[in-house]
Order: structure tokens, then C-alpha cells, then sequence
């Protein structure tokens, strides 16, 4: 998967001037403006508060999750055309920009029961279509496992995998593995200067900590990268991106099991006939790739594309897409999200009609 560094500045550059692409019209994005304060902050738990930004009508609502470290943003131009056909909402989870801060270890496990406070609290409905990015997808994974009955559909973009992660240690990974381990320590290191009040002080290198957005010349943009960064700068966020990938990434037992995986692996039922579209990111062939892929990074692509391809086999009406594209799909590929999540929409409300 790829790190949350560089997703908020991708997203301030691209979503607010998206080109058209072949066949599909221009996307429009939400207003930048949105993003400098909090939308809706519904009470899940005593005296903590998630952030929610629901723009349109009409129903079954779509409720969208994000990847490690992201937030509302990351969906600001899906979600902007999702709004045209149904409610489209997005949230920031517990530590994460406008939503209250909590002591806790970061899993997916407590996400779900965050998502199914915030669908109670907020009124979302007996059932929402569940849309997930990255980390973000195996939250939708997991809620849907957990609480199928309240789930009209289902969209998981690039979806972070745990599923036998154990081949992340053989040779043909190890590197991978190291990786994913410096990137840790990485991490683990921004929570202590976050801890010091250190990130935004003079002449600290917080390159891996914080996104850097060069020059910015619209006003509401400049506010929301100064927003943004002092956002990433607060403990509790810095703590939260380390402990969600700990529990992503890191086995706990001999089988490289990691604390999220083996909540999948315990809760992984068939979905029946829900409605179920898994997109998975050709990154190799996206136009934006460059270089040669090496004979691992493909072997781990094709990996990848198969344990999303069996994912989409979970229900009778569940389709596999592949699509040139990084990881974020929805920033660089808005259009086939956004196809995938109207046809998802089309037959929850077939459904709900009979």
C-alpha cells in the first residue's frame, strides 16, 4: 500500500483541476472551503465526536471510508458526484483531522464499531452502501462481515489485503517486509517529535511526518495545507497512523497472522447476493508509473489481484475490476469509482424495490 504522505497534496493539485478522460465526462469536486472546518460532529462514544461531511439525497446512503492516514478529503471528488444520485458521506476516523481524539489502540475492529455508532447516531439508515479505500476498504470488509444485515452494497477500491500475509516474510518478500519495517520506525519516530512539539519547529526533518505542499496561490488552499499540517502535527494523529499500520502489517503469532487480519480471517463469511464491486490498481500500467517494474514487485501485483479477484467471488453478484491506475484510484481513475459505485447504488434500490 502506499504511504498517507503525499495523498493530501495529490489530492489539492488533481481533484481541483481533473481532466477529462476518454469516454467519461470531467468529475466535479467539492469546494476546498469544506475541508477548512468540521461538518457534522455526531457523539458515537461519551464526550467523543467523528467528524461527518454528507452532502445530497436520496437513499440508500453511501458512506465512504479512507485509506491509513487519510480522511474526508480523500473523497472529495467521488464523493461530490455521488451526491448527484444519492446521500454521500464521509468521515474522519477516531484522532484523524476534525474527529476527537481517544487513547486507544487503532484497529479495524474498533473502526467498525465507530462506523456503526456514526450510522446509528447520524441517522444513516437500516442499510448503507459501504465504500473503502486502502485501509479504509478492510474496515468495509470487516463491517460487512459483522453486520451484513445493515449493508445495501458494497465497493472496495485497492483494498488493503491481510489475507495470508504471512508470504510478506518469504524470500520472495522479505524486502517488501524491510521496507514496511523502516517505514515503521519512521512512523514511530514522527509520534515522538509529535510528542515534543517538535514537527512544525525550525530545522526538524519532517519529511516522512507531514505533507508538503510547495506553493499555494489559492487562498482557501493555502488555509487548508497550514490546516492539514497542523493537524498531522498532533500526537494523538501521529500515534494513530503508527498504531493503525502496526495492526495492519505486523504478524502477532507464527503463522504472520497481523491483529487485523486475524479479525478478518475469524469474521469472513459469504455476502450472498449483496451487491459487491472489488477495484484493484494496476499500478504498473498506470500513465503515471515510471521505470520497469522488477520481477517481485509484478509477482506481488499478480499476488495482489488475485486475493481481490477471490474477494469478489464472496457473492453471486460480485464484480472484479482491474484498472491502470496508482492506489489512489479515486484521485487518479474518479471515474471508475464512481461507475462502480452508481451501478452498486442501481442494484441495492433493484433490490429494495422487490
Amino acid at each position: 500500500m502506499i504511504e498517507a504522505r503525499s495523498v493530501f497534496k495529490a489530492v489539492l493539485i488533481l481533484c481541483s483541476a481533473i481532466s477529462p478522460i476518454a469516454g467519461a465526462a470531467a468529475a466535479e469536486s467539492l469546494p476546498v472551503s469544506a475541508y477548512l472546518h468540521p461538518q457534522e460532529l455526531v457523539l458515537v462514544a461519551r464526550e467523543r465526536h467523528l467528524n461527518l461531511y454528507c452532502v445530497g439525497k436520496g437513499q440508500p446512503t453511501v458512506l465512504f471510508d479512507s485509506g491509513l492516514g487519510d480522511g474526508t478529503l480523500s473523497w472529495r471528488t467521488v464523493q461530490g458526484e455521488i451526491a448527484k444520485t444519492t446521500r454521500a458521506c464521509s468521515y474522519d476516523r477516531a484522532n484523524y483531522f476534525f474527529s476527537d481524539s481517544i487513547d486507544r489502540i487503532a484497529t479495524a475492529q474498533a473502526s467498525v464499531d465507530d462506523m456503526l455508532a456514526l450510522i446509528d447516531r447520524a441517522h444513516l439508515g437500516d442499510q448503507v452502501i459501504l465504500v473503502g479505500h486502502s485501509r479504509g476498504g478492510l474496515n468495509a470488509r470487516l463491517f460487512t462481515y459483522e453486520h451484513t444485515n445493515r449493508v445495501a452494497g458494497l465497493v472496495l477500491v485497492d483494498a488493503t489485503i491481510t489475507e495470508k500475509l504471512a508470504l510478506a516474510t518469504t524470500s520472495n518478500y522479505v524486502h517488501k517486509y524491510e521496507n514496511y519495517l523502516a517505514r515503521g520506525q519512521q512512523l514511530e519516530n514522527c509520534e515522538h517529535l509529535a510528542r515534543q512539539d517538535a514537527l512544525q519547529a525550525d530545522g526538524v526533518d519532517t519529511q516522512h511526518c507531514l505533507d508538503d505542499f510547495g506553493v499555494q496561490h489559492d487562498p482557501n488552499e493555502q488555509a487548508l495545507s497550514h490546516e492539514i499540517r497542523s493537524m498531522e502535527s498532533r500526537p494523538a494523529y501521529q500515534a494513530t497512523l503508527f498504531s493503525e499500520r502496526q495492526n495492519l502489517f505486523y504478524p502477532i503469532d507464527n503463522e504472520g497472522d497481523s491483529t487485523d487480519g486475524l479479525s478478518i480471517s475469524q469474521a469472513e463469511h459469504s455476502l450472498g447476493n449483496l451487491p459487491l464491486v472489488v477495484i484493484s490498481a494496476d499500478w504498473f500500467k498506470s500513465a503515471t508509473f515510471k521505470g520497469t517494474p522488477t520481477a517481485e514487485q509484478m509477482q506481488f501485483l499478480t499476488w495482489n489481484a488475485d486475493q481481490m479477484r477471490t474477494i469478489s467471488q464472496e457473492s453471486t453478484r460480485g464484480r472484479f475490476v482491474e484498472v491502470a491506475s496508482r492506489h489512489y484510484v479515486q484521485k487518479e481513475r474518479p471515474d471508475v469509482v464512481i461507475d462502480a459505485i452508481r451501478q452498486v447504488i442501481d442494484s441495492a434500490r433493484r433490490s429494495a424495490a422487490h
